[in-house]
């Protein structure tokens, strides 16, 4: 049984309330222009997750977006940016062992043997030239290894990973992507294009991507949205004229009471456990509305499968059910860049926190508009297709790193044969070889002569004694 403590009226000073997806909900935001509102909107959602080693993957993209910036103008050097070269450069950006050999060999060719001569040594001049030029062929190498045995691996790879889904077996396929109907991909022999492919619940097209649940703008309480976002949303009032009244008292310009629709009004719901959060009218669950209104007959929110307006809903006595509009939040990219996925209070356990948590849902809904809350759910996100996306990243990485794990071997052993032979043929450069310290080995044999010829004149006197 759920504990459900209240819905929430926030409309009051001070408000200001932490919820379980870690967003706060504060009293006054800065609304920014539409363009802005696009380009947050669009940004994707960050993810619980961290590599542990400086990563160039998806680096050319960026890349591309500042060129592509760049050369809107009549900047020097647009024709380098266009040139073909650049653009082989940014498709090398692709491959993360090749780039990771570039730096490498900036820093072995050019950094290391300038400090390396620069720095005072004790030592022969030579011997600081022979490491300069060792740290330069290791670089050549790195280079060399990289492009010849790597690159080629890596190209390989990359196009199996992006069409490996056209030819895993079914039961293979199944086993990735429980949310799969499998009988949508066609034959193995004629698979359909990915676009084809259906959902399990033969609705929504398959979607392979769960960390990027459906978000919809942070709600705000009715009484701080603004009178151009209220419009953009059906609802033409004169807010100046509503002043000090209850939401429940406002009307329209024409004089006619207020009916926002359902899936862009929010309630505040606090449960033990979960915080406080917020629920869109039209896609809370109804077994979750009908904990937050214990008096709802729940059978009367749906018609033929279809959600009614709340002024049609009754309670369990028959009498007609009444919503505190003072109650209710609008969602807006208008408003606020900040967003929250979409939730409607079913729940999911997670099997690594051991703990429940709200289920969020995909992202192939059908959205007429971006800024608002969409008319149907995507998805759901169930706890097996999460434990079965957490085994395909494990087996991405391993098939990312397969070049690494391959060729390492190949480049070392490449490595030991080449730098001696580019050392001698194309830097013609030698090890000093070590010579023995004659100054060392004579002050050695003065000072054993002079030991012998005292003891042989301490005989003598000892003898004449």
């Amino acid at each position: 049984m759920m504990k459900i403590h209240t819905t929430q009226n926030l409309n009051s000073m001070g408000r200001k309330q932490q919820s379980t997806n870690n967003v706060t909900i504060p009293n006054d935001e800065i609304r920014l222009n539409y363009s802005e509102q696009m380009r947050l909107h669009n940004l994707p959602a960050q993810q619980d997750s961290y590599e542990s080693s400086i990563s160039f993957k998806g680096k050319k993209e960026i890349v591309q977006k500042v060129v592509n910036k760049a050369t809107e103008k009549e900047l020097k050097g647009k024709k380098i940016f266009l040139s073909r070269f650049f653009d082989k450069i940014l498709d090398a950006m692709e491959y993360e062992t090749c780039v990771q050999a570039g730096v490498a060999a900036i820093v072995c060719m050019g950094l290391r043997p300038a400090v390396i001569m620069l720095t005072p040594s004790k030592k022969n001049k030579k011997d600081n030239a022979y490491a300069s030029v060792h740290s330069m062929a290791s670089g050549l190498v790195s280079v060399f290894t990289a492009v010849v045995l790597t690159a080629p691996f890596a190209k390989g790879l990359k196009y199996a990973k992006e069409h490996k889904l056209q030819y895993i077996k079914k039961d293979i396929l199944k086993r990735m992507y429980p949310n799969l109907d499998i009988n949508s991909i066609g034959p193995d022999n004629a698979r359909k294009a990915r676009s084809e492919w259906r959902d399990i619940d033969g609705i929504h097209k398959f979607h392979s991507d769960f960390k990027n649940p459906r978000r919809i703008a942070t709600p705000k309480h009715i009484a701080d949205v603004s009178e151009e976002t209220l419009k953009s949303i059906g609802i033409d009032i004169d807010l100046n004229a509503m002043k000090g009244k209850s939401v429940n008292e406002w009307v329209d310009k024409k004089g006619n009471k207020i009916k926002p629709e359902l899936r862009d009004m929010f309630i505040a719901v606090k449960e033990d456990g979960f915080g406080t959060n917020l629920f869109s009218l039209q896609h809370i669950d109804k077994d979750f509305l009908a904990e937050v209104y214990p008096n709802l007959d729940i059978n009367t929110i749906s018609k033929d499968g279809k959600r009614l307006y709340y002024d049609q809903w009754k309670n369990k006595d028959g009498s007609k059910f009444v919503l505190d509009l003072d109650n209710i939040h609008i969602s807006s990219y208008r408003e606020t860049a900040s967003s929250i996925p979409l939730i409607t209070g079913r729940k999911r356990f997670d099997v690594k926190d051991k703990t429940e948590k709200y289920c969020s849902y995909q992202t192939n809904d059908e959205v007429e508009n971006p800024l608002r809350v969409p008319e149907k759910l995507g998805t759901e996100i169930k706890q097996e297709y999460l434990n079965a996306d957490a085994a395909n990243d494990i087996k991405a990485k391993l098939f990312g790193w397969m070049p690494d794990i391959v060729t390492r071997p190949f480049m070392a052993s490449a490595t030991i044969a080449l730098i001696p032979w580019i050392m001698t043929h194309i830097f013609h450069m030698k090890k000093t070889p070590k010579v023995e310290n004659k100054d060392a080995v004579n002050s050695s044999g003065s000072q054993t002569q002079e030991t012998t010829a005292s003891e042989k004149v301490a005989a003598e006197r000892k003898e004449v004694a």
